[in-house]
């Protein structure tokens, strides 16, 4: 039983780690890391900037791991409202009234 690893992608924060067994070479799993770093910074200096009156406001950002486990398990509007209002969502947003 042999574990193997192959990152086969890392750019633009997101590195993509392959990882397979010998033994079982019909069955992987994907690995996704994301650095936050930066999102979070262009969150902060957008809740300073944008206005959170009006029409059209910016909710906030997601990160591609949050996205990808939402495609997965197909959430649906009421998903992203947990998410967004009591999940973790809630420090990647910009604008703070209730989704």
């Amino acid at each position: 039983m042999t574990e193997r690893k192959r990152i086969y992608r890392d750019s633009y924060g997101i590195r993509r780690t392959l990882i397979w067994d010998d033994d079982d070479p019909d069955s992987f799993t994907i690995h996704t890391e994301e650095d936050l770093e930066p999102l979070l910074d262009s969150i902060a200096r957008d809740r300073d900037l944008m206005p959170n009156d009006g029409v059209n406001k910016v909710l906030g950002r997601v990160p591609v791991t949050t996205w990808e486990r939402a495609c997965r398990e197909q959430w649906d509007e009421s998903d992203w409202q947990k998410w967004w209002n009591f999940g973790e969502g809630w420090d990647l947003r910009i604008y703070r009234g209730r989704v």
